[in-house]
């Protein structure tokens, strides 16, 4: 038995229950989205090959010249980026839409630094991290990446040194048809007459935070962002703007909905744009092991009672409103992060272990059964800044946490979530955030959600059930009932990521240490979930 969980005696017996029958919502493909900061080597060094000029670097980590290795020719696309990077976010995770320029950064960055000859171009101070900031990548490099990607661009407003002109200009840039001077400087820069049609635009980034350049309350806040929404639907009345957000639960997102419901198409929640909670499982004495363990992999649990707030919150402000339109929720960062790990001196790169991939599956869950109100979600961030890719000039690795966004992306994209009914045994031990036990409930040792997928050509219908088994040492058989299905395939299609030791990590030398295991296995109406698990089953529904 796990220390931290209740005894199995004195537990329920482990059971799940789903039904293809009650729909919640189908599954928005943007939970799979991604975000790009100006931050270590996310950008330079991640999209774009490092060069001694760009390489990350802050006065307390300064650049030496023989920390450098270029990139082969061989590794970039015509375009310049990085290929093997594209080929792991456009062909495996198949990521639908990137959240650009931050983040912290974006608080103090004036986009008209970032276009024209490069060779022009400021560099700058950069605040938010510290360090310089070439500007070498910027507006139409980020869409130029995009196209190449096959990904739809999101992009952040600056609302800490920015102004509302300078938002308005940002935006003719670049959505203008017309004959405008911005529009025709777009034209300009790239060569290319048609807009750059960026839909999705963020209302500033934690502006609530005090580390933040123009922090602000929520009333001043409200009024201002209030003012931008009106002014920017002048310029294109066709964009879907997110309002910002702290943890979904605060008198903040309160406030703010309350004044912007009305005038923005999603709420983003704890940090603007997103719910930007994080968990994570560091590098720790083997005695507080289960300790941050646990931290780590039942921490989701508290975005999903945000969330279940937020929406509590937003149907509040539509009725008082008479907003008929639906907001939905923009969980625009997450992810997993020990910030005595991943530290703004090392550009926030972490190695992620077992244990980290499974909070990472919990999350995804989480996504996926509150598909009613959660339209996007980005992981923070998409390569080296706590990321499931690190590069090297030469090649990438995929990390554990990269695997449940891969099966999740692959199988549980395109259909409709369902409701299931888990019992399981509850985790007694200590949580972050603490309030998890004592205001939502004790977090179960297992977790799941189901999706229903039916293919459009065959007409093929499947069942796909993802369980995490957070319990670090015990292993559960789980009967799994499908209501009012007699059909179920005899057969299972089954993904695993499991190792026995929940520390293991991946890293260069042992790229798959950690690393999905596929096989088809019979059904008996019953499934083993291995200790500190997370496992993918796909039913076929004859």
């Amino acid at each position: 038995m796990a220390t931290g969980t209740t005894s199995p005696q004195s537990s329920p017996a482990p059971a799940l229950d789903i039904f293809p029958s009650a729909p919640i919502a189908p599954v928005s493909p943007y939970i799979f989205s991604g975000f790009l900061e100006h931050l270590g080597r996310c950008i330079y060094g991640g999209i774009l090959p490092a060069t001694p000029t760009t390489f990350p670097h802050t006065p307390r980590r300064p650049c030496p010249a023989d920390q450098f290795v270029e990139t082969p020719r061989a590794l970039l696309t015509p375009e310049g980026f990085r290929a093997d990077v594209l080929a792991v976010l456009r062909d495996e995770l198949q990521v639908p839409l990137v959240r650009w320029p931050g983040g912290n950064f974006v608080s103090s960055y004036n986009w008209k630094d970032g276009v024209g000859p490069r060779e022009e171009r400021k560099r700058r101070p950069e605040l938010a991290w510290g360090g310089e900031e070439s500007n070498l990548f910027g507006t139409d490099e980020f869409i130029a990446w995009c196209r190449v990607a096959k990904i739809e661009p999101y992009i952040v407003l600056n609302m800490g040194t920015g102004t509302l002109e300078d938002a308005l200009h940002w935006i003719e840039y670049c959505n203008g048809t017309g004959d405008t001077y911005y529009a025709n400087l777009r034209r300009k820069n790239t060569g290319r007459d048609e807009p750059h049609n960026v839909k999705y635009w963020g209302l500033g980034n934690e502006v609530w935070g005090e580390w933040q350049v123009g922090q602000q309350s929520a009333s001043e806040y409200a009024t201002k962002a209030r003012q931008w929404a009106h002014a920017i639907r002048l310029v294109d009345p066709s964009v879907i703007l997110v309002g910002c957000g702290e943890t979904g639960v605060n008198q903040w997102d309160d406030v703010v909905l309350d004044a912007l419901v009305d005038k923005i198409q999603m709420h983003s929640v704890e940090a603007v744009c997103s719910i930007h909670l994080y968990t994570g499982f560091g590098p720790r004495d083997r005695s507080e092991t289960e300790k941050e363990y646990g931290r780590s992999v039942y921490g989701p649990d508290a975005a999903e009672y945000s969330i279940e707030v937020c929406k509590g919150l937003i149907n509040k402000a539509r009725f008082a409103k008479n907003v008929g339109k639906p907001i939905k929720i923009a969980f625009d960062e997450y992810g997993v992060w020990d910030e005595t790990v991943g530290t703004p001196e090392n550009g926030l790169e972490q190695f992620y272990t077992l244990a980290d991939a499974l909070a990472m599956a919990s999350w995804l869950n989480v996504f996926v059964r509150q598909a009613d109100i959660v339209d996007m979600a980005c992981i923070a961030q998409s390569v080296n800044v706590i990321s499931p890719l690190i590069t090297s000039p030469t090649g990438l690795f995929r990390q554990t946490i990269y695997w449940p966004l891969f099966l999740f992306s692959r199988y549980m994209r395109g259909g409709t979530s369902v409701r299931v009914s888990l019992t399981s045994p509850a985790y007694a031990g200590e949580t972050l955030p603490g309030w998890i036990s004592s205001i939502k409930g004790a977090p179960k040792d297992l977790d799941a959600s189901a999706v229903l997928h039916e293919d459009a050509a065959t007409r093929a219908r499947s069942l796909r059930v993802a369980v995490v088994n957070r319990s670090e040492a015990t292993a559960y058989e789980v009967p799994i009932r499908v209501a009012f299905e007699k059909r179920v395939g005899e057969e299972v299609e089954v993904h695993e990521l499991w190792h026995e030791d929940v520390r293991a990590r991946n890293g260069w030398g042992s790229e798959e240490e950690v690393c999905v295991k596929a096989r088809k296995g019979s059904w008996d109406g019953k499934w083993t979930f291995r200790e500190h698990s997370f496992t993918l089953l796909v039913f076929k529904l004859q």
